[in-house]
């Protein structure tokens, strides 16, 4: 293996903060940003100015905060809509005891192997991996060798730990993806790529 290790980019990938509706199966369900949530985000991104693009999920809990950050930063945004969230079927919209009511058993099953227990009527986990990484992909091709923020999903962000990191996709569930919390790969290109994990950063300091 010969790996260029001059050569790299540096992706960072910023979940959406706290959203205005309380918690339940949101997926593609476009629900807007709280004022914590807009506030969790801007602290997170504070300490950080060497991103040279932002790449956004169409969905507005990530296209808003990424549009204000890219005009204030003068920096281009592109939408991509492989990195939005997973839709949940019949699930969008409830809470997981509203869930249990309906699906007894339901919301175990699918976190126990999501590959076989599936939402009823939602994207199926595999699709959704192999959409996320056709959008990784793409983005390495066209964005080599720059800074990248990702304003994503807390699924999207998962996908990629199991992808890039061969972690069973219900191993990646495991993983704490916080609201506003930060996390960045390296590639370093070559024959083949290597991705190293640098940073992932969960909760605010108190």
């Amino acid at each position: 293996m010969t790996n260029t290790i001059d050569q790299s980019t540096t992706i960072d990938l910023l979940r959406h903060g706290d959203v205005l509706g309380g918690t339940y199966y949101r997926g593609m369900t476009d629900d807007a940003l709280s004022e914590q949530g807009w506030q969790q985000m801007l602290q997170r991104v504070r300490c950080f100015n060497q991103w040279e693009v932002i790449i956004s999920s169409p969905l507005q809990r990530c296209f808003r905060f990424a549009e204000d950050l890219a005009q204030q930063r003068q920096l281009p945004l592109m939408i991509e809509t492989g990195f939005q969230e997973i839709n949940f079927g019949d699930w969008e919209g409830k809470t997981a005891t509203q869930i249990e009511t309906q699906q007894l058993g339901g919301v175990a099953a699918f976190y126990q192997d999501p590959i076989k227990n599936p939402p009823p009527n939602s994207e199926f986990i595999l699709d959704f991996q192999q959409r996320v990484s056709k959008g990784w992909q793409q983005l390495l091709q066209k964005q080599q060798g720059r800074k990248i923020l990702i304003i994503t999903h807390g699924g999207v962000i998962r996908a990629l730990f199991s992808l890039l990191l061969n972690i069973p996709i219900k191993n990646s569930f495991a993983i704490q993806v916080s609201h506003g919390g930060l996390t960045r790969f390296q590639c370093f290109h070559g024959e083949p790529d290597f991705i190293q994990l640098q940073f992932h950063l969960t909760t605010f300091d108190k």
